[in-house]
């Protein structure tokens, strides 16, 4: 069973999981970057135990305002640079750089940390695009309006107000367990009005300054109904990787019951770049 514990530098959350005795310890680290609406909690269940069994010591924060990390009175102030000054914070422990593993909206902040400091590898769960929201947006409006509703008001009000259903068509695939999807949907938190309006046009990333500086890996779900394969396929071609897609996965890749080829795929990518 991997060492799962929890920090609190400056208010900021660290789950972390470390190699069990026994399991000969690799060199490069991994960081987990959570999505919107959600935190480092996300990671725990699955993945930080798995990779640390695989030895590889793991540290995923909650960025600021999220979870058990603080600020969630100043929530709507912070955005992506903020999430990314707090992956800054974490990496600048690490005993050396890491492989960044970013979900969702944590595959956007750990581009845009990119763009100014380095790491060994970058690995995108059903990351927002480099280009941002407003495609995903204009093609849930289009394919789905009544869930682009749903995803509004959880942004102007909280993921309480929501129904399992509603979790279940923009997170999960149709085989996950009620019960399970219960327990995440109790966990959700809300998410930056101004994180949210960056993603929708007011950042820009240029992943041309670091995309052919590392290692990356490009992964999305089948079934996502919020970063649909279109989108997926488009940031591959930004950073110039082939994607590759899970079936029967929904957007929570890292939760949902495909978890287990999930995770074995990044670490087969892992182990052939020599981390």
């Amino acid at each position: 069973m991997a060492d799962t514990t929890a920090e609190m530098p400056a208010g900021l959350e660290i789950l972390r999981a470390l190699p069990p005795e026994g399991v000969t310890p690799r060199p490069v680290p991994l960081v987990f970057l959570h999505g919107a609406f959600a935190g480092a909690w996300c990671w725990a269940e699955h993945f930080l135990p798995w990779f640390a069994s695989q030895g590889y010591a793991c540290y995923a924060p909650s960025f600021r305002g999220h979870a058990g990390s603080a600020g969630h009175d100043k929530l709507h102030s912070y955005g992506i640079e903020d999430y990314a000054t707090d992956l800054g914070s974490v990496i600048e422990d690490l005993p050396a750089p890491p492989v960044i593993i970013g979900h969702s909206m944590g595959g956007f902040v750990g581009m845009r940390f990119l763009q100014d400091q380095p790491a060994m590898g970058l690995v995108l769960l059903a990351s927002v695009p480099p280009t941002g929201l407003a495609g995903p947006a204009l093609s849930l409006a289009m394919w789905n309006p009544s869930l682009l509703g749903e995803v509004a008001m959880l942004q102007q009000m909280n993921p309480k107000w929501a129904s399992l259903d509603v979790m279940r068509g923009a997170l999960f695939s149709a085989e996950d367990d009620p019960e399970v999807l219960a327990r995440h949907f109790n966990q959700m938190d809300g998410e930056s009005r101004r994180a949210t309006m960056d993603m929708h046009g007011a950042m820009r990333l240029r992943p041309d300054s670091w995309k052919d500086k590392m290692p990356v890996l490009v992964l999305g779900a089948a079934n996502d109904t919020l970063i649909r394969k279109a989108f997926v396929r488009s940031t591959g071609r930004r950073l110039g990787r082939r994607p590759e897609f899970f079936e029967n996965t929904g957007h929570g890749m890292m939760l949902d019951r495909s978890w287990p080829q999930v995770a074995a795929r990044i670490a087969e990518w892992l182990v052939a770049q020599g981390f």
